[in-house]
């Protein structure tokens, strides 16, 4: 890539791009599914997001070792449960990474909360798999998923359902919200409206999975992390597994006042200004 396209580059650039999806081969997911607590969820959730039902959130730590857009990361997020005009999704709270061009990426497009991480990681055994997220010298999240069962991937997006959620064919839509915004340079406000975006990711098991009920998830805070406000009060159930998963173009659902959220505004920022 140069600074300046040739003439008579840009189209053809631009139709690539617009038609490529972000795919990511021989995805390794450890993701686990447990219910906090609603004063939480309602104290934390920006509108017009919405509780769902049940108190509901969801963590998960990955590996991806190949990807068609250059990347090669690992990845960990913890989102809450929310609802939108009826449907089900993940309000995306962090999702640290290890590269900075899935950091920039998922930041300027989607409007992910990404951040650099010191390190993710993943650590298979026979019997269980290990995941730890570690930045500015604090391990923020540490989970452990002992394998209870193993089952084939339509019996995990069985599974899945159960929790609200949508399938597609072989795979499983996870839909997440996030806000687009960005501060504007004088410090006054936003740039313009803060934009809330659904996006979906395909994600197709590949093989078998294993399935635990009793896994062990901690969560921490740090002074720029605060991971800790969301209490584990009962672990559902998680899975681990390969996978391949596509992201697929997000959409622009609704505009906020920014009066309405600036006081969501700055889970993105280590400092506030000032």
């Amino acid at each position: 890539m140069r600074f300046a396209l040739e003439e008579g580059e840009l189209e053809e650039v631009l139709g690539r791009s617009l038609q490529a999806r972000a795919t990511f081969f021989d995805a390794e997911v450890a993701m686990v599914f447990f219910r906090t607590e609603a004063g939480v969820v309602e104290r934390i959730l920006p509108p017009p997001l919405s509780p769902p039902p049940e108190p509901l959130a969801m963590a998960f730590v990955a590996r991806y070792p190949r990807t068609n857009f250059g990347s090669v990361y690992n990845e960990a997020a913890l989102a809450l449960v929310a609802e939108h005009r009826g449907e089900l999704g993940g309000y995306i709270l962090t999702m640290p990474v290890t590269e900075d061009m899935a950091c920039i990426l998922g930041r300027e497009i989607f409007g992910f909360p990404k951040k650099i991480a010191d390190e993710i990681s993943l650590q298979r055994t026979e019997g269980e798999v290990r995941g730890r997220y570690v930045r500015r010298g604090r391990e923020l999240l540490s989970l452990r998923l002992p394998f209870e069962e193993e089952v084939e991937g339509r019996e995990l997006l069985e599974r899945l359902g159960s929790l609200g959620t949508r399938t597609r064919g072989d795979g499983w839509e996870a839909v997440s919200y996030n806000f687009k915004f960005f501060l504007s340079p004088e410090l006054s406000g936003f740039d313009y409206r803060p934009r809330l975006v659904r996006q979906v990711t395909l994600f197709r098991p590949l093989g078998r999975v294993r399935l635990s009920y009793r896994f062990d998830l901690t969560l921490r805070s740090s002074e720029t992390d605060p991971l800790g406000e969301v209490p584990v009060v009962e672990p559902l159930f998680g899975f681990y597994g390969a996978f391949q998963n596509t992201m697929e173009a997000g959409e622009v659902v609704a505009e906020v006042e920014e009066s309405d959220f600036m006081r969501y505004a700055f889970f993105k920022l280590d400092h506030l200004p000032g």
